[in-house]
């Protein structure tokens, strides 16, 4: 994405929305491994503890928070939308990581659907290039489920590729993903 589209996205935060609390979406769990066949880092197992430190990390700062799950388990599609639907005022930020065939594939990514989102998915995107200091794959309008059945503005947050050796690598260190969490929560913060 060209620097000055990205720019513009932060910049029509006015244009945003006010909320309160954040629904933490830890991606995949239970059967649904997240990733490719073969892929050796767990994505379910890495969302998770990432949503879990997140969590913290806004709650700390007395923000409310909702999780979709907080252990191993499988939530359908549908119910995170629920649980997210459940909430007035809120963000709802699904962590997710990448995998791609071409073991070099590298970078962060991060999707809207409702435009209001927008401007968080920019902010969450610049902090986790920041941590990650690699390739910034830049925000994208996607129409996932998660992202358009909400009512809430959504974010969906894809921190890295776990194909990548060196990415997931970094990613099994428990500071790299603390730092993470810590992106994340700097762009909810900076969003509210």
């Amino acid at each position: 994405m060209p620097r000055l589209v990205f720019l513009l996205l932060i910049t029509i935060a006015s244009s945003s929305f006010a909320f309160d609390s954040v629904v933490i979406d830890a991606g995949h769990g239970g059967h649904d491994r997240g990733g490719i066949p073969g892929q050796r880092a767990c994505e379910k197992i890495l969302a998770l503890d990432v949503a879990q430190r997140l969590n913290a990390a806004l709650r700390a700062d007395g923000i409310k928070t909702v999780m979709t799950r907080n252990d191993d388990t499988f939530i359908p599609l549908p119910q995170r939308v629920a649980i997210a639907n459940a909430q007035r005022d809120a963000l709802f930020i699904s962590i997710h990581f990448n995998s791609a065939i071409r073991k070099g594939a590298d970078g962060t990514e991060t999707y809207y659907f409702n435009r209001k989102a927008a401007p968080v998915a920019a902010r969450v995107q610049s902090q986790l290039t920041q941590v990650n200091g690699h390739e910034n794959r830049g925000v994208k309008r996607r129409a996932y489920y998660v992202l358009r059945k909400t009512r809430v503005p959504a974010v969906l947050a894809e921190c890295a590729f776990l194909t990548n050796p060196q990415e997931a690598a970094r990613c099994a260190l428990p500071t790299h993903r603390q730092n993470l969490a810590n992106a994340l929560a700097r762009a909810v913060k900076a969003s509210m």
